[in-house]
């Protein structure tokens, strides 16, 4: 006769793979017990590093930027103007034009010449020409600093 194989049954726990034994003992209340609550963690502060020298930077460069828009409407403003000082600065030259033109109408050169003549004018070419020569004396020496000073207060106090 053939034998049979030989089985072997291993007997591993697994977890929930055994039944559960029954306490007969009647369940008697516990008293709860006090339930500690976990300790509130501290939270961790954010702290940013600030270079100084960056912010002084930033600020510069902010006002710098303000300085130039004012000086953008400042310029503006001052392109308007000298546009108009050259609209009226050519306005007071033709306005001088025709009152010079007004004023050469107005008076006649022969009638000038005459009365000149009558009052005893003559005219530039018939005057007599006197030169006078001067002679420059000579340059004494210089004064010292001192004199100069004493000169001075003497001037000053006289």
């Amino acid at each position: 006769m053939a034998r049979k194989a030989e089985v072997r049954y291993v007997n591993f726990y697994m977890a929930g793979s055994e039944a559960l034994k029954f306490d007969p003992k009647p369940m008697v209340q516990q008293p709860k017990q006090e339930v500690k609550m976990p300790r509130p963690r501290r939270q961790k502060k954010i702290v940013l590093h600030v270079d100084p020298i960056a912010v002084a930077g930033i600020a510069v460069a902010f006002v710098m930027l303000i300085m130039m828009v004012v000086g953008m409407f400042q310029l503006g403003a001052a392109q308007k103007d000298a546009k108009r000082m050259g609209a009226y600065v050519e306005q007071l030259r033709a306005e001088n034009a025709q009152l010079e033109q007004e004023y050469r109408a107005g008076y006649d050169p022969e009638e000038i010449r005459q009365i000149a003549s009558a009052m005893g004018m003559i005219p530039k070419e018939e005057a007599q020409h006197i030169e006078i020569t001067v002679e420059v004396p000579p340059v004494e020496k210089e004064a010292t600093a001192w004199e100069s000073f004493c000169t001075f207060l003497a001037d000053l106090f006289a």
